[in-house]
């Protein structure tokens, strides 16, 4: 953690997910099999990247929901594991804690359902000013337009940066309070496919161009086997600027879930030790291609070591 200071708040979803891989996925009203055991693990996109930051050996603070059942409990011990403050992870008595089931194919392709449950603060009240006492960073997933507003306030009392990752909240968020939400942040990250939905652009360098335009500061795209660019807003010139790092090589990819997650973790610790972007792009691929070559979203995570090595073996 050598220059980092601060904390990074994560707002959004934590759920159980039911994990199995079948040979391809069906077609309606078809019955395709599971191979192998099917897999629980802690899960929710927000909730991976607060564990993800935690691994690397981070401050990191989870806010949601749980019930007070024993998946409940299987979440936060999963989060004390990975050293994640969990003080705001708010328990609800007689609650569901949420729940995901994920089939994976051969190709990496996904089927995800949710089946709902606690999962993420109801009311803007439920996000508390203290969440943020020491915070650098309030990092929002999966979260309720209002919650998220009254969250960005306090973080921006605080004096913390803001990054937004809408992930899911795309399929169900009218474009106009998304839009909304993405004007207030300072960073944006999404994937080729998310951008495309939001800006209905085919190209990701003309949507994220288009969301410059409406006043976002930075656009983070992941890009796959691409890499990943982040597109800013210069402060002396109408010209945007680009910065661009290209994907690691790996030969021996098992499992894409969570790669999205994990370059997420490595991006924000990249900001948190005050690197230039070029780094904070190439810590995020780096920290990606280590979870692509393990089974499972938050379970392939890299540690901090494990993140220090590959870097040091790929620059000699």
């Amino acid at each position: 953690m050598d220059g980092a200071d601060g904390v990074v708040v994560c707002l959004g979803a934590c759920a159980m997910d039911m994990m199995f891989t079948v040979d391809r996925l069906p077609e309606p009203d078809e019955m395709v099999f599971a191979e192998g055991e099917v897999g629980f693990f802690p899960g929710g996109s927000t909730a991976n990247i607060a564990a993800g930051i935690g691994r690397l050996g981070y401050p990191s603070r989870f806010v949601g929901r749980t019930g007070d059942d024993e998946n409940g409990s299987r979440l936060r011990q999963a989060f004390e594991s990975d050293r994640v403050d969990v003080r705001w992870l708010f328990e609800i008595k007689g609650g569901r804690t949420a729940q995901t089931i994920i089939a994976v194919d051969r190709a990496g392709q996904r089927v995800i359902y949710s089946l709902g449950g606690e999962a993420i603060l109801q009311k803007p009240c439920e996000f508390p000013d203290e969440a943020m006492k020491n915070a650098k960073v309030l990092y929002i997933g999966e979260v309720l337009p209002d919650v998220a507003l009254e969250a960005i306030r306090v973080a921006r009392s605080h004096g913390a940066i803001v990054i937004y990752g809408p992930g899911g909240g795309i399929s169900w968020m009218d474009k106009a309070t998304l839009n909304r939400l993405i004007r207030t942040c300072d960073y944006v990250v999404l994937s080729r496919g998310e951008l495309s939905s939001v800006t209905s652009c085919r190209s990701h360098t003309e949507g994220a161009g288009r969301l410059l335009e409406c006043g976002v500061g930075n656009v983070v795209v992941t890009l796959g086997s691409e890499g990943s660019e982040c597109h800013s807003r210069g402060r002396d010139s109408c010209r945007h600027k680009v910065f661009r790092a290209r994907a690691f090589n790996v030969p021996d990819v098992i499992d894409t879930t969570g790669a999205g997650d994990s370059f997420a973790s490595g991006f924000i610790t990249g900001l948190l030790e005050g690197m230039d972007m070029a780094r904070c792009l190439v810590r995020g691929n780096a920290c990606a291609a280590l979870a692509i070559r393990k089974v499972g979203a938050r379970e392939a995570m890299p540690t901090g070591e494990e993140l220090k090595e590959f870097l040091r073996n790929v620059e000699l």
